[in-house]
């Protein structure tokens, strides 16, 4: 019973980690920056963003230009899970606290935005100096 259980965990482990493929997700990443980019075309962007992030995922860039292809195609509340996925995956991603503040601006959540322009400063976002000047 426990040669059965053991092989039973290598050929689950050995499943999940074949689908891991970070130069596949590398290629979908630029494909998905390039086509929001370049075409503006957000939909497209986002099908090539989850593609990266099916094949690692752990890539916290492709999390956060989903983000960014969410914002533009105006799911904001979508996006915002995006952004902080890639927070969690790199918790001193500057660029992500500030698009959250954004899309909270965007929101009407002044209090909210201004917690994460903090956050984004506190990070090394440059330039926030006008952002945080109507912040309390």
């Amino acid at each position: 019973m426990k040669k059965l259980t053991y092989l039973l965990t290598i050929l689950l482990f050995a499943g999940l980690t074949a689908c891991q493929d970070p130069a596949k997700s590398r290629i979908y990443m630029d494909e998905g920056n390039k086509l929001m980019m370049n075409y503006g075309k957000f939909e497209e962007a986002e099908e090539a963003l989850n593609q990266a992030i099916k094949y690692d995922k752990s890539n916290y860039e492709a999390y956060y230009l989903r983000g960014c292809a969410k914002v533009n195609g105006k799911k904001y509340q979508e996006s915002i899970a995006d952004f902080e996925k890639a927070i969690e995956l790199k918790p001193d991603y500057a660029d992500a606290y500030f698009n959250i503040a954004r899309v909270y601006t965007m929101l009407r959540d002044d209090d909210k935005a201004c917690e994460y322009f903090k956050l984004a400063d506190q990070y090394g976002r440059p330039n926030l100096e006008d952002y945080l000047r109507r912040c309390p």
